[in-house]
């Protein structure tokens, strides 16, 4: 029986490859696989066709975050395969494999075993890999597109440093477990890897129900590079007093009501936010 492999991506995405995409589809044709090409986009929900068998995301975190929203609204579990071709893909530095289009449709041709991720929500939008409050979803609010598509994630830098001249403070206070805790910024990980090849919770799994939290007690300036530095150095965050980490299912998030929430590259939501594990499952191979 030939597999329908539903293709999904992004052609307003800056780091969309139409002659890497087309490599993908005849690869996958190549394999024995029907093959239908879909876009997504700003405008364009993701669409699942629903004699699919498999889906297979070619794009960035963003691009598989829409793809996956429209995956969980469908009554039965369909497998995806993320492809990478995004600013950044998280899940594929996790999950690994092959990054060229031959490679990589035969691994996922020749059915792999799958696995079933644990996605989260902030105020019922799903999130795969990360989110953030403070400096960081500031910044992702504020970046620029044009910019985007042509310098990919360093996009994100740029807005950053327009942002220090005028260095904004979020006052926030996170609430768990019965408690409250002052801050000025919060990191959330879903999945191992932040902003690239990087980790403040490097025990977090996608597979996981289980979100991993760090908190800064203070996001000035210096402590928001302190934090930074620390993050591309790979060193270990936790005996830092300006931080605050721990692992829950759930959350809430109160104050500056003007302050966006980012999650997998995108502004979802603006505090104040509740930030919890979803009780549905994804199925990735």
């Amino acid at each position: 029986m030939t597999a329908h492999v539903q293709l999904i991506t992004n052609p307003d995405a800056g780091s969309y490859r139409a002659s890497k995409v087309e490599a993908l589809r005849h690869a996958f044709s190549r394999h024995g696989a029907k093959v239908t090409l879909t876009h997504c986009g700003p405008g364009r929900d993701a669409q699942i066709a629903e004699d699919a068998d498999l889906i297979v995301v070619a794009g960035g975190d963003g691009t598989l975050r829409h793809v996956a929203i429209a995956a969980l609204a469908r009554r039965k579990t369909i497998p995806i395969a993320c492809f990478p071709m995004g600013t950044v893909n998280l899940l594929h530095l996790e999950q690994g494999g092959p990054a060229s289009p031959e490679a990589f449709a035969k691994a996922v041709m020749a059915c792999p075993q799958e696995q079933l991720h644990v996605p989260a929500s902030i105020n019922g939008h799903v999130f795969l890999a990360c989110a953030s409050i403070g400096p960081d979803s500031r910044a992702v609010a504020n970046v620029s597109l044009w910019l985007k598509s042509r310098i990919g994630r360093y996009a994100y830098g740029m807005a950053m440093l327009a942002m220090v001249p005028r260095w904004k403070r979020s006052q926030l206070t996170l609430l768990v477990d019965g408690q409250e805790h002052r801050c000025e910024a919060i990191y959330i990980a879903k999945g191992t890897y932040f902003a690239g090849p990087y980790s403040f919770a490097p025990d977090a799994r996608r597979t996981a129900p289980m979100l991993h939290v760090v908190a800064l007690k203070s996001a000035s300036r210096l402590a928001f590079i302190r934090f930074v530095l620390a993050l591309v150095r790979g060193r270990s965050i936790s005996e830092d007093p300006n931080i605050l980490s721990f692992e829950c299912t759930a959350f809430d998030v109160r104050g500056d009501t003007d302050c966006p929430v980012q999650a997998d590259g995108d502004v979802v939501a603006r505090v104040p936010v509740r930030i919890e594990v979803s009780d549905q499952r994804l199925s990735f191979q």
